[in-house]
This record gives structure tokens, C-alpha cells and sequence, in this order.
């Protein structure tokens, strides 16, 4: 199994879409193998600079909405996850 371990200095969560953000409590961990689908979009204006990515991820069972802090720890996660899609053949063209 792999996993990927969110916690508040990597990203925040949008509980509604079109909602405010709200920071994550403790860590949150990511079945990795339970990936359907992840979308991932540039932020929205009001965020750049702070956030370097939305990630919308779909599991089996559920579906979560992050968006990625610029950060060090953010973009480490953010490229962890880009590579694993890309070795799974998720989401590839």
C-alpha cells in the first residue's frame, strides 16, 4: 500500500466546493491505491502565491479537495504525488 501523509504544512482543505479554506488538524493520510482519478488545476488568483495547486483527488470511496501550500513541504507533496500518478499510468494522455 502507499500512501500519502497530508498535514497543515503541506495543504489546506475545501470542505464545500466554492467555499473558504480551512486548515487541516493533525495528519491525513492518502491510500494511494485506492486512487480513481486526480484532477489538478493551477489556483485561483485570490491564492497564487500562497497555494501551488488545486487537487481535487477521487478515491474508491470518497472524494477530498486540497489545495497545496507553496511551500517547501507543499510542492515536495505535490511532486510526490505528480510522480506516482505518473508511474500508476493515472490520468496519463
Amino acid at each position: 500500500m502507499s500512501f500519502l501523509c497530508i498535514n497543515q504544512n503541506v495543504a489546506v482543505v475545501r470542505l464545500n466546493a466554492g467555499k473558504h479554506l480551512e486548515e487541516l488538524s493533525g495528519e491525513f493520510y492518502l491510500n494511494l491505491d485506492k486512487v480513481i482519478e486526480v484532477r489538478m488545476k493551477a489556483v485561483r488568483e485570490d491564492h497564487d502565491g500562497d497555494f501551488c495547486a488545486d487537487v481535487l483527488i477521487i478515491l474508491e470511496n470518497k472524494t477530498h479537495e486540497f489545495v497545496f501550500r507553496n511551500s517547501p513541504a507543499g510542492n515536495k507533496a505535490k511532486q510526490t504525488l505528480e510522480n506516482y500518478l505518473t508511474e500508476q499510468s493515472i490520468n496519463c494522455e
